[in-house]
């Protein structure tokens, strides 16, 4: 069974917007992951899709540092829900109100 696929079935979940958040505690060894989805039901442009990544990537590296302790041991999976691209500003709040939530 893939990563994403056990954060998926296994691990727990919120919504905060534009994302819907799964996360999953690492196992003892395991070094924590994080993925970030786009869908391509809802930009079906590979640009498109690698924007909103390389945006989302972004934030999280920028924000990572001020929720240490409800990211750190575990693997999470970032889908982003939105219909339109959203500028960075607004990704940034949006992530960092979703890792806010993760208890």
């Amino acid at each position: 069974m893939k990563l994403a696929e056990k954060i998926h079935s296994d691990g727990r979940k919120l919504y905060s917007y534009p994302f819907r958040v799964y996360f999953l505690d690492c196992a003892p060894g395991e070094s924590p992951t994080v993925i970030i989805s786009v869908p391509k039901k809802l930009f079906k442009r590979a640009v498109r899709r690698n924007l909103i990544r390389r945006r989302t990537r972004e934030a999280f590296r920028h924000i990572r540092g001020e929720y240490t302790s409800s990211v750190d041991g575990r693997h999470l999976m970032l889908v982003y829900t939105a219909t339109e691209i959203l500028d960075y500003g607004t990704i940034t709040a949006g992530l960092g109100a979703a890792l806010g939530k993760i208890q």
